[in-house]
């Protein structure tokens, strides 16, 4: 056997030890999960015929900011219903941005176009409507140990 086969025979016996070594290495498990991200308290509402997309559909609950762009050519309006029953309501012309401010308990809410209501050309009817969720703030699931 040559000096180079030796010297390469040898490499691959320490390199297989380091490996076996690296594998039986114990795992280290985490006892507790990392806090959940918070949700957002903001959303924005893009607004067009005949569509209304928000950017999140699951906000904290609380207060809440929604801006919304009017991105289409006919005036649109956004409307939203907050917990205490109070309407939230603000026009926009073609090409407008507004910011809506609303208080949201836990739960789903309706938001829409309110324009010519009640009529065959309503924009609600027309698909001018979206849902979203608030949601209380997540808290950590506790992680438990298993036996092995």
């Amino acid at each position: 056997m040559t000096g180079a086969a030796r010297i390469a025979g040898a490499l691959i016996c320490v390199s297989l030890i380091a490996a076996a070594s690296a594998v039986a290495a114990p795992r280290i498990h985490r006892t507790r999960l990392p806090p959940p991200p918070p949700l957002s308290s903001s959303l924005a509402l893009d607004e067009k015929e005949w569509a209304m997309t928000p950017s999140r559909r699951v906000v904290a609950a609380g207060p809440v900011s929604m801006r919304v762009y009017n991105r289409g050519m006919d005036d649109h309006d956004l409307t939203i219903v907050d917990s205490a029953g109070v309407r939230h309501q603000v026009y926009l012309p073609p090409g407008d941005t507004q910011i809506v401010h609303a208080t949201l308990a836990p739960g789903v809410y309706k938001v829409w176009c309110s324009l010519f209501a009640g009529s065959a050309s309503s924009h609600e009817a027309l698909g001018m409507v979206s849902y979203i969720r608030a949601q209380a703030a997540p808290t950590a699931p506790s992680a438990t140990a298993r036996p092995r």
